[in-house]
């Protein structure tokens, strides 16, 4: 590109707010935190007991 031509580019920028992209910053990645398969059902509630209602509507573990 010649002068003229950058110089002309730049006054056009100025003249019309155009702003140029800054570069991005490189940001260190965040390691992912790895749950165990035990963690998992645990947080899911696998391994609570479990109620149902029986008869007369008193409450029954399974």
């Amino acid at each position: 590109m010649s002068q003229q031509l950058r110089d002309q580019l730049k006054r056009y920028k100025r003249k019309n707010n155009i702003q140029t992209p800054h570069p991005k910053k490189n940001t260190p990645k965040k390691k992912k935190e790895r749950m165990s398969h035990r963690d998992v059902e645990d947080l899911m509630g696998v391994n609570r007991p479990t109620y149902r209602r029986g008869k007369g509507g008193a409450m029954k573990q399974r």
